[in-house]
């Protein structure tokens, strides 16, 4: 049986463990830094995202799928830009660089990678859906939810038996993970994410909305944060990371008002949750 205080990890320890993690690529840096840069040109994240052969291929085969059902094929990133928009371009390269980058590090033993991956695919489909209606950035929304579990990573790659320990907790307790988490470690994912992306330098309002993913008992979110909250939840709800031992966390009663989705809402954004998470996981190779 864990003895928690055998696995307690202090944010001194998460520091100094991130240098284990794999780098993030380049153009995944230059992504995230451009979705805060008002000045950020068309031209120069196409000319950036054009240098990787693969990224362009994968770029290309998503941008003339039947999801978006284009009259006309795109044969470069520039005119996948023009056709589709920055926004939808730049989620589609942060998707697929990402998901290279970390893949080869994961331990396949201790934590289901395609599991995670698909579940924050459809985070970040389900948080861009809900962005416009709770009155936050579309764009933003989606790297939020691509990116709100990166803290769940760090275990498998860094500490792996802490991953056993806590995998362990959540079955015989039958918990959330980041209840497991909390109980084993001290911790959760949501705050060791918030000390990785502050590392990484990632936009500040993003940092917070990964830290505070997970908070249902707070009286008011920020409305990143809010908006990611209830993405996650919904998910979850769905269980499209087909995870065997997924749970549905609380959710903030805050963040539902603030949404106010009626029935039909819900039903729509679920139909094209799904139907988008298949699609980019096909195109994708995930």
């Amino acid at each position: 049986m864990t003895d928690p205080d055998d696995f307690h990890l202090d944010p001194e320890m998460v520091a100094r463990s991130i240098v284990k993690l794999p780098s993030l690529p380049v153009i995944v840096l230059d992504l995230l830094r451009s979705i805060e840069d008002e000045n950020i040109s068309a031209d120069m994240l196409a000319a950036k995202m054009s240098t990787d052969v693969a990224l362009v291929a994968r770029l290309l085969r998503v941008a003339n799928s039947s999801f978006y059902g284009l009259q006309r094929k795109v044969s470069s990133v520039s005119d996948a830009i023009f056709v589709l928009g920055l926004s939808s371009i730049r989620n589609m390269a942060l998707s697929a660089t990402l998901y290279e980058a970390l893949n080869s590090r994961i331990d396949a033993a201790c934590f289901d990678f395609k599991g995670f991956w698909r579940h924050s695919l459809a985070t970040a489909l389900c948080a861009e859906a809900l962005a416009e209606k709770m009155k936050s950035s579309r764009e933003a929304a989606f790297t939020a939810g691509l990116m709100h579990d990166v803290g769940r990573l760090f275990l498998p790659i860094c500490f792996p038996g802490h991953q056993e320990a806590v995998n362990e907790y959540a079955m015989r307790v039958d918990c959330c993970a980041y209840e497991a988490e909390r109980a084993v470690l001290g911790t959760d994912h949501a705050r060791i994410g918030r000390i990785l992306t502050e590392q990484w330098n990632f936009p500040s309002s993003l940092s917070e909305a990964v830290s505070e993913h997970h908070e249902a008992d707070k009286s008011t979110l920020p409305p990143l944060a809010c908006v990611l909250h209830l993405a996650d939840c919904i998910v979850h709800g769905l269980d499209l990371g087909g995870e065997e031992s997924e749970q549905v966390p609380r959710i903030n009663a805050y963040c539902w008002n603030e949404a106010n989705l009626s029935w039909a809402d819900s039903q729509a954004l679920f139909l094209a949750v799904e139907s988008g998470l298949e699609t980019l996981c096909r195109e994708l190779d995930i």
